[in-house]
């Protein structure tokens, strides 16, 4: 055995450094950080891992509903309206039908660029619901709007548990600009009164 250290003086050292911490990375580096927003930005996830913190950074983000714009009711047509008066950017109708259930239409009163499908997402209050829509253009092809139609169901109380709150609510189609309207007593009573039949 003694022969063996003679031969070879540096394996002994070489054990004890190997044993010994080379590991470049701080102890602390693999600790998640105490400011973590969560990864909403990440994609293949079923759900930020962080959702209520995210969700707030970006509501913090998001400029306030306001400058004229608000909500009002349109008892004749069993709406409530959203924007300057006497030019809405948002509404949100609940049709009301002799036979079958209610049913709830939402209209974004934006020209569509181009015909076909999109998604309404609505983001806000801890909740998030999305909605299919279609692009509507006026018969003389000038002009026209987004609108969703959908039944009282899972997808409508998704809505409706967006609205309940106090924050605001980020009304979004695919590749156009948001619309951050206030979760107010207007539209919780449209979507109340609708659902309830």
């Amino acid at each position: 055995m003694l022969r063996y250290f003679s031969l070879y003086p540096f394996v002994g050292a070489f054990f004890l450094l190997a044993c010994a911490k080379s590991d470049p990375v701080a102890d602390n580096a693999v600790a998640p950080s105490d400011e973590l927003l969560g990864d909403a930005s990440a994609a293949g996830l079923a759900a930020p891992a962080n959702a209520a913190a995210a969700e707030a950074a970006q509501q913090a983000a998001l400029p306030a509903a306001s400058g004229g714009l608000a909500w009002t009711m349109d008892a004749a047509n069993h709406g409530a309206l959203f924007g300057p008066p006497g030019t809405p950017a948002f509404s949100i109708q609940c049709q009301k039908r002799r036979e079958g259930p209610n049913q709830l239409v939402f209209i974004r009163y934006l020209t569509p660029n181009s015909g076909g499908n999109a998604t309404l997402s609505f983001t806000g209050n801890g909740e998030a619901a999305s909605v299919p829509i279609s692009a509507v253009r006026n018969p003389n092809g000038i002009g026209g709007a987004w609108q969703a139609v959908i039944d009282p169901g899972d997808i409508a109380r998704d809505v409706s548990e967006v609205f309940n709150g106090q924050g605001t609510v980020d009304v979004s189609i695919s590749g156009i600009p948001s619309l951050v309207v206030p979760a107010a007593a207007e539209p919780r009573r449209v979507l109340s009164e609708c659902l309830a039949g």
